[in-house]
């Protein structure tokens, strides 16, 4: 535990300037990786050694006291200078990559593409740690607070984040062959609409587009009501594969399926337009030695995908 000279713990002045960034207890400790009622007790802490308020709280708010803002103003560049001096220090002083990696994906590409690599990562360099406790494709819930990288699927808005394209998810229409035996293989995109449909949350709607046609490609949407809608994309593979209906799903996410025949692929002329994978970091200040490498190794391992 880091103190300064005049017993006042860093660890306190982290839990001071991450309710500040974030404006709740919870998103707070969230960020911190530590239960509630241990950012409440470090605050509490802080404002004995200070002999101040610093934050006023009631049921539903948050807000700094104008000690307690002042005090986080002058107090978080310091505090980033030092954490990545001490980074810097720790990079210099050691030829492996050592620290700490806080990372977020979603579900369905950590499964099949993205853990196997965090395993060789690992493999390799023993002296870093990684913690990935966040699954989502969500575009708003990430921050350089929060995360190291962070792995996206489909057009990034503009943040604080560099984003780095490493992939593209191709998508497949498939059903199983009890499905197609029973209701009849669609031929035409205006056919699934009288098919049960399994989607993906979000993505209730497919725009499938006619292969052949490459001077003005005819692009169709569908957006049929769905019989089911999953945020997971592996629970709708296996509703595709009891014969529930027909699912539109990223390749990586159906090959074993298709390789045993549990599933079959289905209007090949048509096909829905890739989405692009993006790795996304901090662009600005010192970026850790451990923090680099693991990013070059990402880049290196899905080149090509």
């Amino acid at each position: 535990m880091q103190r300064c000279k005049n017993g006042m713990k860093l660890d306190d002045l982290r839990a001071l300037i991450a309710i500040a960034q974030h404006g709740s207890f919870r998103a707070a400790a969230n960020a911190l990786d530590i239960p509630p009622a241990t950012l409440s007790r470090r605050l509490q802490r802080l404002e004995d050694t200070l002999g101040s308020q610093l934050v006023i709280r009631d049921s539903r708010n948050v807000a700094l006291t104008p000690l307690g803002q002042n005090y986080f103003e002058r107090c978080q560049p310091l505090l980033d200078e030092l954490q990545a001096t001490t980074s810097e220090l720790m990079d210099t002083s050691s030829s492996n990559p050592r620290g700490a990696l806080r990372i977020s994906a979603p579900v369905g590409l950590l499964t099949y593409q993205l853990m196997p690599l965090f395993n060789q990562f690992l493999a390799l360099y023993p002296e870093v740690t990684l913690s990935l406790n966040h699954l989502s494709n969500q575009h708003h819930d990430y921050s350089p607070e929060q995360y190291d990288v962070v792995f996206r699927v489909g057009q990034q808005p503009n943040s604080s984040f560099a984003a780095a394209k490493i992939g593209e998810s191709q998508r497949t229409l498939v059903a199983s062959s009890n499905y197609l035996s029973q209701y009849g293989t669609p031929h035409h995109p205006d056919e699934l609409n009288h098919h049960s449909r399994l989607a993906t949350v979000p993505e209730f709607e497919w725009a499938l587009t006619y292969k052949t046609d490459v001077t003005h490609p005819e692009t169709i949407w569908v957006n049929s009501p769905v019989r089911m809608a999953i945020a997971d994309l592996n629970s709708v593979k296996q509703a595709a594969i009891s014969g529930l209906g027909i699912a539109c799903l990223p390749n990586y996410v159906v090959a074993d399926a298709l390789e045993k025949a549990t599933l079959t692929t289905m209007m090949d002329d048509w096909y829905s337009p890739p989405r692009p994978i993006y790795m996304l970091y901090q662009r600005l200040g010192y970026v850790p030695n451990h923090i680099t490498c693991f990013i070059d190794f990402m880049r290196n391992a899905l080149a090509g995908t």
